[in-house]
């Protein structure tokens, strides 16, 4: 399926939240590959309706950060898929993702990667249960409607829990969706050293300034994206 179909196939109130998440991220494409991928990242956002994730209805398919209660958002459709198209998921993943917030990042990662799994943690436990009330509202719509896609959230774990405190699993892919301050990243660096597999990824934003990637392979490698962006910071505590 070609990128500008599956905004034509959209729903037309998602068209223009798909039409500007599919032009900023055009320009980060390099290969055949990338391309692949952002044709399913661009996919699974027109199918996990960010209208069942966001406080504000009227403005959920609007492709900017929107507030959903405890000073957390959600975040941007286009920086999202940018941040899932850096880490470069792959079907049967392992992903842990770090800031469950709404619970929408959560399901495009599950529809990406299925059958492998997703684990979501939150800090903020009334925001981990709103998630989980919202995936559940989000899957009642989906059985009868698309029962394919029913099953691609299906393999999905909310916990309310420290990312510090994990132990014993490894992951695939890590997907940090709060910020650090500069001079933090040598706990990002433990966090990735601990928690991901030989060949994994993690990625993780600032509170003000590029995304870091981190690639484990013997040794740690550490990227950082040109542009720039803002988040909500990440609680340690």
């Amino acid at each position: 399926m070609e990128l500008e179909k599956i905004i034509r196939l959209a729903r037309k109130e998602m068209q223009e939240m798909l039409a500007s998440v599919l032009e900023y991220n055009s320009n980060f494409v390099k290969n055949k590959s990338q391309e692949k991928l952002l044709e399913r990242i661009l996919f699974s956002i027109s199918v996990i309706d960010r209208k069942y994730f966001a406080e504000d209805e009227d403005r959920a398919y609007d492709d900017n950060a929107l507030p959903i209660g405890e000073g957390q958002t959600i975040s941007q459709p286009s920086t999202v898929a940018r941040m899932l198209l850096l880490v470069n998921l792959e079907e049967r993943d392992d992903v842990l993702e770090v800031g469950t917030g709404s619970g929408w990042n959560a399901c495009l990662i599950a529809f990406l990667v299925y059958p492998g799994n997703t684990t979501s943690i939150e800090r903020i436990f009334e925001l981990k249960k709103k998630a989980e009330n919202n995936l559940k509202n989000f899957k009642e719509h989906l059985k009868n409607s698309k029962p394919e896609a029913y099953e691609k959230l299906t393999k999905i774990n909310f916990l309310a829990k420290n990312v510090f405190s994990l132990e014993n699993k490894k992951y695939d892919k890590i997907i940090i969706t709060a910020g650090i301050k500069r001079g933090e990243e040598e706990k990002i660096e433990t966090l990735a050293l601990k928690l991901l597999k030989e060949k994994g990824s993690l990625i993780c934003p600032y509170t003000s300034g590029p995304l870091i990637i981190l690639k484990k392979n013997g040794k740690l490698k550490n990227f950082l994206t040109e542009e720039e962006y803002v988040f909500v910071p990440l609680l340690d505590s």
